[in-house]
């Protein structure tokens, strides 16, 4: 079913809810990343659907079906907002049942700056490959630029600069990922920035952290680093780590996903159990 959730700014953004009718347990609200679009988790949301758990989730700002310009968000502010409604909305729809969020990549780090500056109540979180630190550095020059520039122009956008050969190792999926037409290779400065900034807090906090995360990451990833996130859980307090050996960024979508759905799905049970 199609959703639509507006913000306080007026812009308007749309995904989807799966689920699996009356037998519901739990729901999972899904952030997805850069470039992306909430749809690509559909097959995703199936399987969650398959364990009697249901699956909720919008295109960001500026991406997929939603309003705005293509790569640029103009604050962190209305993604802590739409996590809000979307909570709250859940609850509504799902008669209060429990409430895990789950980020992928920028949704990571989105997700990660929430539950250390939010608090929200929901039963724990799930994140995948976060955007804590990028594989490869940009210089201190670009970033400094992009912070200075953001105040001037910060909705110009530039390439992301991702080779979508580094997604996963499913070729198929990478080939799908090149030809959806919802998905884009752009990025604004105000949003370089801010996600910047946010991953510097996260890092900087993370023994501030008071909700249960399952946190993955592949340690073949050329897209975002697998030792900053190991270093984020290693000061975590109610944290669970798992690299995955020889996984690219996309979890999800590698061959052995079906393992890390097992991954995910058991330690939502034991969420779910331990209450």
């Amino acid at each position: 079913m199609d959703i639509n959730i507006r913000l306080g700014n007026g812009q308007v953004l749309r995904g989807l809810i799966l689920s699996p009718g009356d037998r519901l347990r739990a729901v999972v609200i899904m952030v997805h990343g850069l470039g992306e679009h909430i749809f690509r988790y559909e097959a995703w949301a199936k399987k969650f659907n398959m364990i009697d758990i249901g699956f909720a989730g919008v295109d960001l700002p500026g991406h997929g079906r939603s309003d705005g310009k293509r790569g640029h968000i103009k604050s962190y502010r209305d993604l802590y907002e739409m996590l809000d409604i979307l909570i709250s909305e859940a609850g509504k729809t799902f008669n209060g049942l429990p409430v895990f969020i789950y980020g992928h990549s920028l949704g990571g780090n989105v997700v990660l700056s929430y539950l250390l500056k939010q608090s929200p109540r929901i039963r724990g979180a799930i994140v995948t490959s976060p955007w804590l630190r990028l594989a490869f550095q940009p210089s201190e020059a670009k970033i400094k630029a992009a912070a200075f520039m953001k105040h001037f122009l910060p909705a110009m956008v530039q390439a992301s600069g991702l080779v979508t050969e580094h997604l996963c190792h499913d070729t198929e999926v990478v080939e799908k990922y090149r030809k959806d037409k919802l998905v884009h290779d752009k990025i604004s400065l105000k949003l370089f920035s801010e996600a910047v900034k946010s991953a510097g807090y996260i890092l900087s906090h993370s023994e501030e952290l008071k909700i249960p995360l399952l946190i993955m990451h592949g340690d073949s990833d050329m897209i975002t680093s697998s030792e900053a996130t190991a270093g984020f859980a290693r000061k975590a307090p109610h944290t669970q780590l798992k690299i995955w050996e020889g996984g690219y960024h996309e979890l999800h979508n590698e061959p052995f996903r079906d393992q890390v759905f097992s991954e995910i799905s058991g330690w939502i049970e034991k969420r779910l159990s331990a209450r």
